[in-house]
């Protein structure tokens, strides 16, 4: 057995062979089956052309319920409105519990309304008074004169009353900017033409940084003053007489701007409202708590008014 060549079996050599092995080229098909170029832009073709008349198809079906659902929404639309119409023409036929018999034509007498306009402010002692006589559907206004009592109880209203002119008097600052410094009263001010009404000042006279009631009656008083600041503000209407105590009519008040804008953008509004008893020599004024307070005292920022309500 010396002699013989012992063989490796899964190599093929032999082990004491003196011979050098050689190399073994080993080769791998690496090729696949690909579908031309062709065939792939016409399935992209196809499938573009499918997406498209999806959509197209889609877009129809949609349009089609939309037409549908607006004709039926026309369609319930009239049908409301045929049933209102039907409504309003029963409304029509029923004669409403509201509404006066009309008079046998024999009562029915011809007469013709009467009025009269008052040009001066205060009222005649003889005013003429008129009362509002039902004639069924139309009302007719009648000088209450020509009223018999024993026919016709209506009431008798005094319409000169509704021609009366508001007495309004409003005032507006007089200067741009304002630092009161230690100075408590609030001013000046300078009335506003266009909104005061005719002859105010016989009623309401303004005395720079004060007014003075000429007329007592109830009056509404607003105010209005903006402040150019970033600390608390307060101010007061007190209404006086002469060697009485004052009275607090109304009080604003405002908090502090804790934003970080510039002072000269730190507006701060404060307005009130408040209907009170004037009386004939009552001096009003608007009194500012803190001091050293800037206010814009200019038109449509700060400002004051009363609008008399009735005597």
């Amino acid at each position: 057995m010396d002699g013989e060549k012992k063989i490796n079996m899964s190599e093929g050599v032999p082990l004491n062979s003196t011979e050098k092995p050689s190399d073994l080229g080993v080769h791998i098909n690496t090729t696949f089956s690909i579908a031309s170029s062709k065939k792939i832009k016409l399935l992209f073709v196809l499938n573009f052309l499918l997406s498209v008349i999806c959509m197209v198809i889609s877009c129809s079906i949609a349009f089609y319920y939309w037409n549908e659902m607006i004709s039926m929404r026309r369609q319930l639309d009239m049908i409301k409105d045929h049933f209102i119409m039907q409504n309003l023409n029963q409304d029509r036929v029923m004669q409403s519990a509201l509404v006066a018999r009309p008079r046998p034509p024999g009562l029915v007498e011809t007469r013709e309304p009467r009025t009269r306009s008052f040009e001066d402010e205060e009222v005649p002692q003889k005013a003429r008074k008129f009362y509002v006589e039902d004639l069924g559907e139309d009302m007719l206004l009648v000088d209450s004169k020509k009223k018999n009592a024993s026919k016709d109880n209506s009431p008798v209203y005094d319409l000169t009353v509704l021609q009366r002119e508001l007495v309004v008097a409003q005032f507006n600052g007089a200067v741009r900017e304002f630092n009161l410094g230690t100075q408590s009263i609030m001013g000046p001010w300078v009335r506003d033409e266009e909104v005061s009404s005719k002859n105010s000042e016989d009623k309401i006279e303004l005395t720079s940084n004060y007014v003075t009631i000429k007329e007592g009656g109830l009056y509404l008083v607003y105010a209005q003053v903006v402040y150019l600041t970033q600390s608390p503000n307060c101010y007061f209407i007190w209404a006086r007489q002469a060697g009485k105590e004052p009275r607090l009519l109304t009080t604003c008040a405002t908090g502090d701007d804790a934003s970080k804008r510039p002072l000269n953008k730190s507006q701060m509004s404060c307005s009130v409202q408040t209907v009170a008893r004037l009386y004939k020599g009552d001096i009003v004024n608007i009194a500012q708590r803190e001091p050293n307070r800037t206010v814009w005292l200019r038109p449509g920022y700060s400002y004051f008014g009363f609008v008399k309500l009735s005597s």
